[in-house]
């Protein structure tokens, strides 16, 4: 994993820790939660300080990142002694001395690495390692540097102790509740063990990583036992807000949460419960959201579904989005890309295109209807409108199952795939009876050009130019004809 992969996974993590310590200030009455809120706080300082620090390339920016991530892990020992203290009512042994004095060293640390330059106390030497395969700080360890973590251990055994006290002490869903936070408090010591021992990568603090397990254990003993941690701020700021649906179902397809807007896509939803399973949604029977193409058709509607699978925890959230106009303008923009809005035709560009993807032999016809500016000129612009209209309404019935386009104008092509010369002028000779012998007010005729394709030995263009030249021939000896 590279440091960018890293980086992203501590910014990641420290959204998701912000949004604990602003559920958390919401609820700061709860015994505990206030210094739980500011050492969330200090845990977000160290992840995004460490992030950018990884994210660094000299010694000189990498410190400036390690000053910033001591703005909160200076203060570890003080905030979880408090946390412990505040929750547990224990206060013999972490009494006003006991924290203050822990308050002081914290506050000297962070004096110390920020003066580090001019002493080295806190680490004796800094450098830079690049075997991990990008740049790494490596701090080698001064004296005060092991008597901040030994006011850290000590804080955290004090707070392991204690929880373990009240743990034997609780029963039922309290006890559930201690041990969450038991387990809270154990998450960065283990890590923090592997980083001491130099068990984990080298040089690669593991400590911030584990700061989501702490927060998220915490935050569930603190909160009611409640696995929804997020359950208020998530629901009303988060999942309510978006304008998509939102589907969460377990490995077992029971559902485990959904949002009003599912309930606005699939109806059947509002006659459901969590707990049941996501098969009894009427409008999405029959549909695989796990296939791999995203889009389905539902009661006349298109929706996209993203599927955002968490193993760990055997769930998967289905994200719905309405794209029905979306898809509709862009099959409109597909449709004004390739049709002639007039005629219905394939407009000049698409039909060549198409001509050269079939890389079949064939018959290319260019027809031209005569003295149209006469038409135009006499009845109107709307009139010699119409009348190319029908023209390409005419083409389309003759010709079905061959591409045809609006050349330009008022001039027209046709491919006949796999057709004779013979053929096609037989083709386009019924073509040319029926215009004659149609009953519109305006009438018009026209004349043609047919020419051989041999797909390979020319391209599509060199033959046009041949039905073209064909064409003016036809026009040349009188009009209202057809030269091949």
């Amino acid at each position: 994993m590279n440091n960018v992969s890293l980086s992203v996974i501590l910014i990641v993590s420290s959204a998701l820790i912000g949004n604990f310590v602003i559920y958390g200030l919401a609820r700061r009455k709860i015994p505990g939660v206030f210094y739980f809120c500011l050492l969330m706080t200090a845990m977000i300082f160290h992840c995004v300080g460490y992030a950018f620090e990884l994210l660094s390339d000299t010694v000189g920016t990498m410190y400036i990142w390690t000053r910033v991530e001591y703005i909160g892990a200076s203060f570890y020992p003080f905030l979880i002694m408090m946390f412990t203290r505040e929750y547990t009512e224990e206060k013999k042994i972490a009494n006003r001395f006991v924290v203050t004095l822990v308050l002081m060293v914290n506050v000297i640390t962070l004096i110390l690495v920020y003066t580090n330059n001019y002493h080295f106390l806190y680490y004796s030497s800094i450098g830079v390692d690049d075997s991990p395969g990008f740049p790494i700080l490596v701090l080698e360890k001064g004296i005060w540097y092991y008597i901040q973590v030994l006011v850290l251990c000590i804080s955290i055994l004090y707070s392991i102790t204690v929880l373990i006290i009240k743990l034997k002490r609780s029963s039922g869903s309290y006890r559930d509740k201690v041990l969450f936070l038991l387990i809270g408090v154990s998450a960065p010591v283990i890590t923090m063990m592997l980083y001491m021992l130099g068990l984990g990568p080298v040089y690669l603090d593991l400590t911030p990583f584990s700061y989501f397990i702490m927060s998220i254990s915490i935050t569930i003993g603190l909160f009611r036992y409640d696995m929804l941690v997020l359950n208020p701020i998530t629901y009303e700021m988060i999942f309510q807000s978006i304008n998509e649906a939102v589907l969460v179902i377990d490995s077992n397809g029971m559902l485990l949460g959904f949002n009003n807007v599912s309930k606005e896509f699939f109806p059947s939803l509002s006659k459901l419960k969590i707990g049941q399973s996501y098969e009894l949604i009427e409008e999405l029977k029959n549909h695989n959201l796990d296939s791999l193409d995203p889009v389905h058709e539902i009661c006349g509607r298109k929706y996209s579904f993203k599927a955002i699978a968490m193993k760990t925890h055997r769930v998967c959230i289905y994200v719905a989005n309405d794209i029905t106009e979306s898809e509709n303008a862009k099959k409109q923009l597909e449709i004004l890309a390739t049709i002639d809005s007039l005629t219905g035709l394939y407009n000049r560009r698409y039909f060549m295109e198409q001509v050269e993807k079939s890389c079949l032999d064939g018959v290319f016809i260019i027809m031209d209807l005569d003295h149209f500016k006469v038409i135009n000129d006499t009845f109107g612009h709307f009139e010699g409108d119409r009348v190319l209209s029908d023209f390409g309404i005419l083409i389309q019935h003759t010709f079905p199952d061959h591409i045809s386009c609006r050349y330009g104008g008022e001039e027209f092509a046709i491919f006949l795939a796999e057709t004779s010369l013979g053929e096609a002028y037989k083709r386009v000779e019924s073509l040319r009876q029926k215009n004659n012998m149609g009953t519109q007010s305006c009438k018009v005729t026209f004349s043609a050009g047919i020419s051989e394709y041999v797909f390979g030995t020319e391209t599509v263009s060199e033959a046009l130019i041949r039905a073209d030249q064909k064409l003016y021939e036809a026009k040349e000896r009188g009009r209202d004809r057809i030269c091949f």
